[in-house]
């Protein structure tokens, strides 16, 4: 199996939420092709394991967002940019 590139690019969470982030994004990019479906399977699982509110938003973007402390991630895995934050 071919290894999948990872990059975090920004981040206001913890170690241990950044590689939850990270794996959970792996699971969704290999069960799932569209966008779309990788975006809502990341926020589903952010919101079943660590409360309401989250958004994922993939592909290329600018974004200025306001969030919850130590819940902001911005990576690539795969060549597809993610932005994961958590809102009230």
């Amino acid at each position: 199996m071919p290894k999948t590139s990872m990059e975090i690019h920004k981040s206001h969470m913890s170690d241990e939420m950044q590689r939850e982030a990270l794996q959970v994004t792996l699971l969704a990019v290999n069960m799932y092709t569209e966008k779309d479906d990788i975006a809502q399977y990341i926020r589903k699982e952010f919101d079943r394991k660590h409360g309401k509110y989250w958004q994922c938003i993939i592909g290329k973007f600018s974004a200025s967002v306001s969030y919850n402390t130590d819940s902001y991630i911005s990576f690539s895995v795969g060549g597809k940019n993610i932005l994961l934050f958590k809102t009230d």
